[in-house]
């Protein structure tokens, strides 16, 4: 009698294998979508593809909170997510560190000023503002991951910092939840007798702009010893030595400048203001005192 055990054990094992491989992408991406860090594009936005560099530490779930972080000049997301990384693993939130390369974004133009204008003051369509691709990159990120989050927290330094303070003030609806703008290396004041991006004149906003940006939840967070030069055009120009010297000459400028601002329209000013004892112009000492006035509810 011919053995025909052996041959359907064979073909039972083959199929095994066969439905494995077809299962494992699958299996594998439920299993490690959550406690990894990487990156990927996201493109669904009318401007150039971003790239997206990802914490996501053990534990997190669905509905863990997410910080998206908006890097300096030098665009280094890398760098910064791995800055993070270790206090979204002791604090327990997912980090999003957003990379808007300098091939597509090569001034303070289309990255600090967020793409409002060009270099010529010329106002661009809103739908190509960098400032536009951040919620749906948020979207994008909970649509990849299935988190239910509704709202993010938001975090810039240096110019990212001066990105953070401009997008609260250009996209007022946006899902922030709270944001902290760390050492923005020249200032957007609430003056309309001060051209933009050092003021407001000469930029398309609604009558009440000023008032529902001086009721966001932002904290203006400064190194008391970021006291360098800046280099870049804007940064380095005349009407941002007017507002100081330096970097925390210059985040003290907005925050007495947001002050008389609701002061004259009767209004609260929701803004804080810490000095980091001890710091210069850093990400990596910044951060961990930014994540205490992110991470509260």
């Amino acid at each position: 009698m011919p053995n025909t055990i052996r041959p359907s054990i064979s073909k039972a094992l083959l199929l095994c294998n066969l439905l494995l491989l077809v299962l494992a992408p699958s299996l594998t991406r439920a299993q490690s979508e959550w406690a990894v860090t990487g990156q990927y594009e996201f493109s669904d936005w009318a401007g150039p593809k971003l790239k997206v560099f990802y914490s996501i530490p053990p534990q997190m779930d669905a509905d863990s909170q997410i910080v998206v972080v908006i890097p300096g000049a030098k665009r280094n997301a890398d760098q910064y997510r791995d800055e993070w990384d270790h206090l979204a693993v002791a604090n327990q939130f997912i980090t999003l560190v957003v990379e808007a390369a300098i091939k597509s974004f090569p001034t303070e133009f289309e990255y600090n000023l967020g793409g409002v204008i060009d270099s010529s003051g010329n106002q661009r369509p809103e739908n190509e503002w960098l400032f536009t691709a951040i919620d749906p990159l948020f979207d994008d990120f909970k649509n990849r991951f299935g988190s239910n989050r509704k709202t993010y927290n938001l975090y810039g330094h240096s110019a990212g910092g001066g990105f953070v303070h401009r997008f609260l003030l250009f996209k007022p609806d946006a899902k922030v939840n709270k944001a902290v703008a760390a050492n923005p290396a020249f200032a957007t004041l609430p003056d309309y007798e001060k051209d933009f991006p050092f003021g407001l004149r000469g930029v398309n906003l609604p009558e009440n702009a000023v008032e529902n940006w001086l009721e966001k939840s932002l904290v203006l967070l400064l190194g008391d010893r970021d006291r360098d030069p800046r280099t870049h055009p804007l940064s380095n120009s005349f009407a941002a030595q007017q507002q100081g010297p330096h970097v925390l000459a210059r985040g003290m400028q907005l925050y007495q400048s947001a002050l008389l601002a609701a002061g004259s329209q009767h209004s609260g000013l929701v803004w804080q203001l810490e000095v980091v004892p001890r710091v210069g112009h850093s990400n990596a000492h910044m951060a961990s005192y930014a994540v205490k006035h992110l991470l509260h509810e």
